[in-house]
C-alpha cells in the first residue's frame, strides 16, 4: 500500500509507490516486446474483471463477475496492479510537517475498446456511448464505498501524456479526500455566488458562448479553449445547462456528450495526426454539498514538455494563443461533427 505525502507548505499531495515498479516490464510493453496484456484472449493472465459491458441480441447488458468467462465484451474493468492505492487497512499516519496517510482506495483501468489499434479521436459514437456509460455506472457504485472523497477519472493517450498501456483505457481512481484542484474550484464557485449571486462556471460559459475561443455547441454541450490555458490547444467542454455531478447525466445527454468529445478529439488529430493527451472529468464530490461545482471535461494536448516557468512557478507559458486554438479546432471539429451526424 502507497502514501499520500503533504506538501511541507501547500495543501499539495503526492501519492507515494513504496513498491518499486518494474520499469523494463513498462519498455516493453512501449518497445511490443511484451503482449499487450488488455488485449481479447489475454483475459485469463489478468484479475477477474469487476464489470463487463457486451452485446447480447442486439441490447447491452452489464455483469459485474467474470465467471461467465465473456470473450466478445466491449467494455471490461480491471484492477489496475500497477497503483500505490490499495483497499487495505493501513493505520499508520504521519505528523507535520512530514505529514502522510494511507492510500487507501480503488484503482481501477475500464479497457475502452477490444480493438488495441484504435485511438480515441476514431473510436465510434457507439463504442463512446458505452464507455461514457460505463464510466458513468462505476463513479456511482465507487461513491457509495466508505472512505471515498472523490473518484478521479482520466483518458490518457501517448506515451507523453503518461499512458501506461498503448490499448485504449480510462483510468478510474479513488481518494480518501478531494484534490486541491477541486477544492479550489468550489472555494471560488462559493465565493463568487456569495458575491454576485450566480454561478460563475454558468457565467464563464455564457460569456464565451459565440466569443474568439468558441469551438462547437451542441444541444446539451459547449467546447471552447479557456481564457488562460495551462497547455497549447487545452479546451474545455462544459454542460449547457447547471449541472454539478457527472453520473446523474441522462441516456440521451451522454450520446450528445459522446459526439462532442470525438468530434473535438477528431479536430485535435486533425492538426497534431496522433495527439497525445490527457481529458479528465472534473466533477462535485456527492457527499459534500459546499464543494458543489459544474461537472465538465478539460483535455490537456501534450504538444511539448513543460519548461522551468511550468514546473518551477507554476507560470504557463502558452506558443498558440487559445483564441488563434479555437479557430484552428473550431474550423476542424465543425466537419467532424457534421460527419458523425451523417454516419
Amino acid at each position: 500500500m502507497g502514501e499520500l505525502r503533504k506538501d511541507y507548505f501547500t495543501n499539495k499531495f503526492s501519492l507515494i509507490n513504496k513498491e518499486e515498479l518494474n520499469l523494463e516490464l513498462y519498455l516493453e510493453e512501449e518497445k511490443g516486446v511484451k503482449p499487450c496484456p488488455l488485449c481479447p484472449g489475454k483475459e485469463e493472465n489478468l484479475p477477474p474483471a469487476e464489470f463487463i459491458l457486451y452485446l447480447q441480441h442486439g441490447t447491452i447488458v452489464k455483469v459485474t463477475d467474470d465467471t461467465l468467462k465473456i470473450k466478445d465484451w466491449k467494455i471490461r474493468m480491471i484492477p489496475n496492479l500497477r497503483s500505490p492505492i490499495k483497499p487495505t487497512e493501513d493505520q499508520v499516519y504521519g505528523d507535520s510537517p512530514l505529514y502522510s496517510e494511507p492510500a487507501y482506495g480503488y484503482d481501477y483501468l475500464l479497457v475502452a475498446t477490444p480493438d488495441h489499434d484504435e485511438k480515441f479521436h476514431k473510436m465510434g459514437l457507439d463504442q463512446w456511448t458505452y464507455l461514457l456509460i460505463s464510466i458513468q455506472d462505476r463513479m456511482k457504485d465507487l461513491l457509495k464505498r466508505k472512505r471515498v472523497a472523490y473518484v478521479a477519472v482520466s483518458i490518457t493517450q501517448g506515451r507523453w501524456a503518461g499512458a501506461l498501456y498503448d490499448h485504449p483505457y480510462c483510468r478510474i481512481v479513488t481518494l480518501p479526500r478531494l484534490p486541491l484542484q477541486i477544492e479550489e474550484e468550489a472555494k471560488t464557485v462559493n465565493e463568487y455566488r456569495s458575491e454576485k449571486g450566480s454561478c460563475i462556471m454558468c457565467d464563464v460559459v455564457r460569456s464565451e458562448l459565440g466569443g474568439p475561443r468558441h469551438i462547437i455547441s451542441t444541444d446539451n454541450y459547449f467546447a471552447f479553449c479557456p481564457w488562460a490555458p495551462t497547455h497549447d490547444y487545452e479546451y474545455w467542454i462544459f454542460p449547457s445547462k447547471h449541472q454539478t455531478e457527472f453520473p446523474n447525466v441522462t441516456q440521451k445527454e451522454i450520446m450528445d456528450l459522446a459526439k462532442i468529445i470525438r468530434a473535438t478529439l477528431g479536430a485535435l488529430a486533425k492538426i497534431f495526426k496522433s495527439p497525445s493527451f490527457n481529458l479528465i472529468i472534473h466533477t462535485s464530490p456527492e457527499k459534500k454539498i459546499t464543494k458543489k461545482i459544474d461537472w465538465h471535461i478539460e483535455v490537456y494536448p501534450i504538444t511539448r514538455p513543460w519548461g522551468e516557468l511550468e514546473r518551477g512557478v507554476k507560470v504557463y507559458e502558452i506558443l498558440t494563443a487559445p483564441e488563434k486554438a479555437a479557430e484552428k479546432l473550431r474550423y476542424h471539429a465543425k466537419r467532424e461533427f457534421a460527419q458523425l451526424t451523417l454516419a
